[in-house]
């Protein structure tokens, strides 16, 4: 009797409210990205992929450095591009047409 009853619900709640895709990616919500950060992080996930996959320790001892540097330099160019994003956001909402942008926020 629960399971008809439950059946009967997710049908109603869907032809009401519809389904959704799902979540989107971390990568792809972010306001502040670009495409250069995209490039980063995704050197940065190649980088990784072949330190899994890599079988020899001597090998393992290189990749590793690679992944360590490429992480570096997505970490730190991710920072950068978030401050001055959020700063320009500051002065923006420090004019007139700012104080519409607040209540969107």
């Amino acid at each position: 009797m629960w399971e008809a009853m439950a059946k009967c619900i997710r049908m109603s709640v869907r032809e009401v409210l519809g389904i959704s895709r799902g979540g989107a990616s971390r990568l792809e919500g972010a306001w502040w990205w670009n495409e250069e950060m995209k490039e980063k992080v995704k050197e940065k996930h190649k980088a990784y992929a072949t330190l899994v996959h890599s079988t020899l320790n001597q090998e393992r001892e290189v990749y590793k450095i690679r992944y360590k540097e490429a992480k570096k330099l997505a970490k730190k160019a991710i920072t950068l591009l978030k401050n001055n994003a959020i700063e320009r956001l500051y002065h923006k909402l420090e004019t007139k047409e700012g104080e519409k942008v607040v209540f969107k926020l």
